[in-house]
């Protein structure tokens, strides 16, 4: 029997994705640009120094700019390794993108093997976490691809603060939420920056 909340999610899933692929590449990257700015600009963000940014893929919200800045103020900045067989997920960090990225889990930018094997920072040590996804809504519940690396990945993570990076075609005004789904503290558009004050309270609490 068809379980119906799944089959709902998966229809938003491929709902979602295509409209954002439909989104044009310059667009992607302008929109990409002002979150990224936006984010840099945050107050809760700046003080961090510890932060774990994803690679982008395909139509997602492009990092690669927001990496660059991190890595230019000084923050450590860790970048995910997927590993399907424990279907968890390491953080890793890098100095230099362009010499430490290679195509890794389904093609997705990730560190090289040698640097996944020492330069792996504990979930606990991780100040803010920058998450991709298919659908947001307003609520800040979250839709990924249906692996559910990142939901266990911040369960080790209390302190890291949760922001999800979406583009506005991405955010509906509710999701069909499962038990073990964790919500963002922060969700940023090209349009706008919603964050949850009460959850960002939780993390500073965690340290």
């Amino acid at each position: 029997m068809i379980d119906p909340l799944s089959s709902e999610r998966g229809r938003l899933r491929k709902t979602i994705l295509a409209r954002r692929d439909l989104v044009p590449p310059a667009t992607r990257l302008a929109h990409s640009e002002r979150i990224a700015a936006a984010l840099l600009a945050d107050p809760v963000f700046r003080q961090k120094k510890i932060v774990c940014i994803y690679c982008h893929f395909r139509s997602e919200v492009q990092t690669a700019l927001l990496i660059d800045h991190c890595l230019d103020r000084g923050k450590t900045v860790c970048v995910p390794v997927c590993m399907p067989h424990e279907a968890g997920m390491a953080a890793v960090a890098i100095t230099d993108p362009t010499a430490d990225l290679a195509p890794g889990y389904q093609g997705i930018p990730e560190p090289l093997p040698l640097l996944a094997r020492t330069r792996t920072v504990e979930p606990a040590a991780i100040e803010a976490a920058v998450i991709p996804g298919t659908v947001f809504d307003r609520n800040g519940h979250r839709l990924g691809y249906g692996m559910g690396f990142y939901d266990r990945f911040l369960v080790l993570a209390p302190r890291a603060i949760r922001i999800g990076l979406a583009f506005s075609c991405q955010m509906v005004e509710h999701l069909p939420v499962r038990e073990h789904d964790i919500p963002m503290d922060m969700v940023l558009t090209e349009e706008e920056t919603t964050v949850w004050p009460e959850r960002l309270r939780v993390r500073d609490r965690s340290v």
